[in-house]
């Protein structure tokens, strides 16, 4: 498996891999099918994201094909919250459970101090116990629920925030 960064080249596999993952039954990630941006708009995304100095976009490799990615940004550019980034990540269903996620998250974590990134947040479906064991294992710790923050279908559902400070 190979981590790196992505490129605007990576659009199209991008977009694929989102439909894949959307398509999974009881996926954690708030997307639906419809909601998947362009080819074009992903490229535009992917682009920003390599030209911002404090934002990065992962993605890992198995065999050519884009099974994982994720996601650091800084939360703002004002000095009294630059140095919080916000992370999304996920991991296609036929690669979890065998080490991506936990190298995503390891290159997240070596990047961030090169962009003034000292505490790293993310929020996951609290019914996502893998996610939340990973991330525990991480050295990520709980900071809070939001209660039905997010609607799948005609249910709401809680989500947890969990945050980790970096040496």
């Amino acid at each position: 498996m190979d981590i790196r960064e992505a490129t605007a080249a990576d659009a199209t596999n991008l977009v694929a891999y989102l439909k894949e993952l959307v398509a999974e039954p009881g996926i954690c990630i708030p997307l639906t099918s419809d909601e998947i941006v362009t080819v074009e708009q992903e490229r535009k995304i992917v682009d920003d994201i390599s030209r911002s100095p404090s934002a990065i976009m992962l993605v890992a490799l198995a065999d050519g094909q884009i099974v994982g990615e994720l996601s650091l940004k800084s939360i703002s550019p004002r000095r009294a919250v630059s140095h919080v980034g916000t992370l999304g990540m996920s991991v296609k269903a036929s690669h979890r459970r065998k080490g991506v996620g936990r190298e995503l998250l390891e290159a997240a974590v070596q990047w961030a101090p090169s962009a003034g990134i000292k505490r790293i947040e993310l929020y996951v479906y609290a019914r996502n116990t893998p996610a939340i064991a990973l991330y525990e294992r991480s050295g990520f710790t709980h900071e809070g629920r939001r209660r039905g923050f997010i609607r799948e279908g005609d249910a709401y559902l809680d989500d947890l925030v969990m945050g980790r400070w970096l040496p």
